[in-house]
This record gives structure tokens, C-alpha cells and sequence, in this order.
């Protein structure tokens, strides 16, 4: 990867041109030799190994599926981190994992509703892949241009847990908001100038891919996956481009960092089409205290959305199923009633080096009480249907019921991923380091505020050698408030009982080079 970076960077060194031609030096004096600075071909290489392993108690007698989800796992990566530099203006990187998976322990229902233990499985995300966390090429042309192109993070918005204006990378966790996420194939031009800086990037989806390598970009292939050639409703291929185009607008104002942002995207990582959307994000520091805010502006809601005439009971649903009728779907990708995305928040620095954040995230695609009271009611009927079909029909019904859009690329494997049903949540997160130098202590937490349902997430991590850092967390759910919750078929239901495990426990181990 080292020389095969390096050939890429040397043939992009543009040549030199020819100097002009030197004076005659005087009779009385001769030329001084002129030593031309040598330029050399800098490199930096980094990297870890790390093994995870996560035990969980799954409850596949709950609202959603079990199928695939193991109590044991264990997840093992090798990462390297390249960086080249030639000269002052050229420079590349890369940032390669490969991970081995390992999943045991299946749990599910028997006929009559039991839980029972399962066969072994072979579930495709826990086989084996790599990721291409970035793969770039970055030239300074101009003191005030600077061209990339390749995969890429780009990081925009002051939000911590979450970031409502970054429409470009996968998801960031929550519980984890330093953790390297993968990037995004992309073109970027940046001008920068003393007050302000001004971005423009192109991206293209990833739509296929192998082992977690990209096999296809922008367009889909003329051929479908396997599984869409055992099922055709799997086959999601369409005729179109998915790119995405933003512009970025960074400057100092009064000692805050602004930052405007506008993206337009085709089928970009959720359904829209020619979908306009702008960003505002701004920063600012107190002394120990640090303030931001991040907010999203747009038309129409790339929810799910359940058809209540498919909720009524398993004949109903059954009857959506047969007649072709979407028990979910995306009915208001269109409406052109404005909706918001807005994240506030604030960071304290404690003296002991301690930090504590809160912020609060009001999502405008979320539903409404009587809109999740739907949702849950769908997957209700669902799980009580699928035990009276044929595996095939169990398959179908499973689809519709969890119906995905264009692929995307997940980059790494990530330890809690945040997929935002309702409209208001809470995120605190607080890290106490150098407790009794060598430890880090830690807690976060992710909750709706709708009903009070969520995560509380205790960490731990001890850095046992300058070379080795030993951590573990656990994933404790929080019921939330019954009062709150939607009533479904007499049960109430919050949105941390759609989980499928009750709790997670992770034990890691990183070994740095």
C-alpha cells in the first residue's frame, strides 16, 4: 500500500519547469554554485490491533425480530494509517482496517411462542470485510486553493453526539463521538483566506460493495445481488445517478465560529430527490464552558411512515401483504411543509481535566404519539403473522416490514448505532481522565425524552502499557415512563422496548504501533 500510494503521488508531482537562462557572470568574479532544495517524499505509518468482544441477553419473544442477532460476538481488527507528504503542496493518505467477526449463540421462538436456542447461523454482517476508512490525494495549487479527491472525512457542525448538517458520512456513535467513522468518496475544493473559508464538494454513493470494498459508485451495476436473484423484492436498483453537492461557508464573527452550510443531493443516503437543504452551526467559548448549536433546515420527511389500515390486526396486514399495499412507506417525501433539525448543547471543563456535556436534539422527522402508536402497532401485527406463514412468506413479510433504501456504505462497525424515532432526545455524556493515572472513567447516556426510554452507557478504560489500552462498557436500557409510552393492543410500548437485546456488556483490547 506504501509504494503503491507512493507511485500515485509522485505521478501526480506536476514537472518542473525549465529555468531561464543565467547571465554571463563577470570576468572578475565567478558564479556561486546555487543549491536547489532538495525535495523528500515524507511518511508517517500508524496503526493497532483490536479485539471486542460483546455479550447480550437478546429477548426474541420482543416487537422486533431476532433473527441474526447473536448473544456472543467478537469483532477483531488490524488497521494501518499511512500519510505521505512531497514537499510543501502535495500530500495523501490512507486509513485501512480489516476486520475478522465471529457470532454464536442464537436465540428465537418455537411454534408456540417459546424461546428456544437456534442453529448456528451465517449472518452476513458479522463476515469478514474491510473498510477503507479514507484513500486521498490533497494538493495546495494556490495559497488559497487546496484540491482533494478520493475518500475523505469532512467534518462540519459543532455538535458532539450527533451532528444534524453532516449529510455526507455514515452515522456518528453517539456514545463514542471520537471514534474514527469512515469517510466519503468525494472532490473537494477548498478556499481559505485569513477571516474565512469557503468548500465545495461532490460525492458519489456507494452503491455495491465486497468484503467492504466498493465494487460500485454513483450508478448501479447491470446485475443484481445474489440474494435479489433468490428474491426479487430485494432488488433495489434504479436507472439513476446518487451524488451529493455542498458548499460550506466557515468564519470568525465576535470570537464564535459560524458556519453556513448548503447541500443539494439525488438519492444520497435517504430518498430524496434534488433535495435542497441548509445548515447553520455555531460555536462559542466561555472560559471553562463551551456553547453550540446545529440546525437543519428542509422539506418534506424521508420517514417510514405505517399504514393504519394495515395496523388493524393480522388479517389486515396479511390483506396489505397479498393485495401489494406498503404496510410502511414514505409518504410524506414530498410535502413542502418546512421541517427543522436542531441540536444545542453545552461542554464544561472541570479543573481536574474532567469534562461534562448535555445536549438536546429536536428531530422534525420524528413521530407524532399517534404516529408511533402506528409503528409499534405494524410490528406487532408483524410478529404475531410471521408465526403463521411459510418461511418464504416470513421472508417477504420481513422486508416490507423493514423495507432499506439505495445502499450505503457503514463504514467501521460501530458499538451503538442512533436511529431516532420520535422528536426530542437528551444526550449526556461526562469522562473523568487520570484517575489514578492510568484510568479513564466515563458514563453516557442517550434518552427520549418522550417517554424517558434509552441507554445509560458506564465506561471504563485503563491504558495498562503505553502501548496497550484494556476498556469495557456495558449498554443498561431505561425502561422509561409506562405512562408515557404508546398503548398498543393494551401493552404499553416506549421506544427503548425496541431493542433486541435487554443489555450488552463490551470487553476491548487495543494494542497501538
Amino acid at each position: 500500500m506504501n509504494t503503491l500510494l507512493t507511485m500515485l503521488l509522485l505521478a501526480a508531482v506536476p514537472q518542473e519547469m525549465e529555468a531561464p537562462e543565467a547571465k554571463a557572470p563577470d570576468a572578475q568574479e565567478e558564479a556561486a554554485p546555487v543549491e536547489e532544495p532538495e525535495t523528500k517524499l515524507e511518511a508517517t505509518t500508524t496503526g493497532y490491533l483490536d479485539t471486542r468482544f460483546t455479550g447480550s441477553h437478546v429477548s426474541p419473544t420482543g416487537l422486533v425480530p431476532t433473527t441474526g442477532v447473536p448473544a456472543l460476538a467478537n469483532l477483531s481488527e488490524g488497521n494501518m494509517q499511512v500519510k505521505l507528504r512531497y514537499g510543501p503542496r502535495l500530500s495523501a493518505g490512507a486509513d485501512l482496517s480489516l476486520f475478522w467477526q465471529w457470532a454464536g449463540l442464537f436465540r428465537g421462538v418455537d411454534a408456540q411462542g417459546k424461546e428456544v436456542a437456534l442453529a448456528e447461523q451465517d449472518v452476513p454482517l458479522y463476515r469478514p470485510s474491510a473498510v477503507v476508512g479514507e484513500l486521498f490525494a490533497a494538493w495546495e495549487a494556490a495559497p488559497h486553493l487546496n484540491l482533494t479527491l478520493g475518500k475523505k472525512r469532512v467534518v462540519w457542525g459543532s455538535g458532539m453526539a450527533f451532528n444534524p448538517t453532516d449529510l455526507l458520512n455514515p452515522p456518528k456513535d453517539p456514545t463514542d463521538p471520537a471514534g474514527q467513522r469512515a469517510g466519503a468518496w468525494l472532490a473537494r475544493v477548498e478556499l481559505p483566506f485569513e477571516r474565512f473559508t469557503v468548500s465545495l464538494v461532490g460525492a458519489a454513493k456507494v452503491l455495491r460493495q465486497y468484503a467492504g470494498l466498493p465494487t460500485s459508485l454513483l450508478v448501479y451495476p447491470d446485475y443484481p445481488t445474489a440474494e435479489a436473484v433468490r428474491n426479487p423484492a430485494l432488488d433495489d436498483r434504479d436507472n439513476e445517478a446518487h451524488w451529493a453537492a455542498a458548499a460550506r461557508l466557515y468564519a470568525l464573527v465576535a470570537d464564535t465560529d459560524v458556519t453556513l452550510t448548503y447541500h443539494f443531493t439525488h438519492l444520497y443516503n435517504d430518498p430524496f430527490r434534488e433535495k435542497s437543504r441548509v445548515g447553520l452551526s455555531l460555536s462559542r467559548v466561555f472560559d471553562a464552558t463551551e456553547v453550540h448549536l446545529e440546525a437543519l433546515a428542509q422539506t418534506g420527511s424521508s420517514q417510514l411512515y405505517a399504514a393504519p389500515a394495515c395496523t388493524a390486526s393480522t388479517e389486515a396486514l396479511l390483506g396489505c401483504t397479498q393485495s401489494g399495499t406498503p404496510p410502511l412507506s414514505r409518504t410524506h417525501v414530498d410535502d413542502r411543509g418546512v421541517r427543522a433539525k436542531v441540536l444545542v448543547g453545552a461542554r464544561y471543563l472541570f479543573e481536574d481535566n474532567a469534562t461534562l456535556s448535555a445536549e438536546y436534539y429536536f428531530n422534525g422527522e420524528g413521530y407524532s404519539a399517534r404516529e408511533f402508536a402506528d409503528y409499534v402497532g405494524l410490528l406487532g401485527q408483524g410478529r404475531r403473522l410471521l408465526a403463521q406463514l411459510t418461511p418464504e412468506q416470513a421472508e417477504a413479510l420481513t422486508a416490507r416490514l423493514s423495507p432499506t433504501g439505495a445502499a450505503t456504505d457503514p463504514g467501521s462497525p460501530q458499538k451503538f448505532s442512533f436511529e431516532p424515532l420520535r422528536r426530542h432526545y437528551l444526550f449526556l455524556q461526562y469522562s473523568k481522565p487520570q484517575v489514578a493515572d492510568d484510568f479513564v472513567l466515563g458514563a453516557s447516556a442517550v434518552v427520549n425524552l418522550g417517554d424517558l426510554s434509552g441507554q445509560l452507557i458506564p465506561q471504563v478504560s485503563w491504558s495498562a502499557r503505553e502501548w496497550l489500552t484494556l476498556s469495557g462498557s456495558v449498554f443498561i436500557p431505561l425502561p422509561g415512563v409506562k405512562s408515557l409510552a404508546a398503548e398498543v393492543a393494551g401493552e404499553r410500548i416506549t421506544e427503548g422496548s425496541l431493542s433486541a437485546s435487554d443489555w450488552r456488556a463490551l470487553l476491548s483490547a487495543r494494542l497501538f504501533f
